[in-house]
């Protein structure tokens, strides 16, 4: 019995060459499905263990924070962003103009 290569070799070869073009296009998307699919799984990976020490950094004592000296920005050490405001129950949030 053939080897599922051979069959499709020889079926392959009885292909117009556009029809052949388009099994190559088929097989590179392919190719490129399965190493975005594993970039995808990596990515989910690292977001979880972003989220474990997130989580890590908001269980972190930070009472003592204010026997540090507060940060001198240098101009142009900022970029300007959007313009910002503490609401309350809410957090920080972007100002709509």
């Amino acid at each position: 019995m053939d080897s599922l290569k051979e069959k499709i070799l020889k079926k392959l070869e009885r292909l117009p060459d556009n029809a052949q073009q388009e099994v190559l296009d088929f097989v590179q998307f392919l190719e490129w499905r399965k190493e975005n699919c594993q970039k995808s799984l990596l990515s989910v990976v690292s977001e979880e263990l972003d989220e474990e020490s997130d989580a890590g950094w908001l269980e972190t004592d930070l009472s003592n924070l204010g026997s540090y000296e507060p940060y001198d920005w240098q101009p142009g050490e900022l970029d300007k962003g959007l313009p910002i405001k503490y609401v309350p129950g809410m957090g920080v949030v972007i100002v709509e103009e």
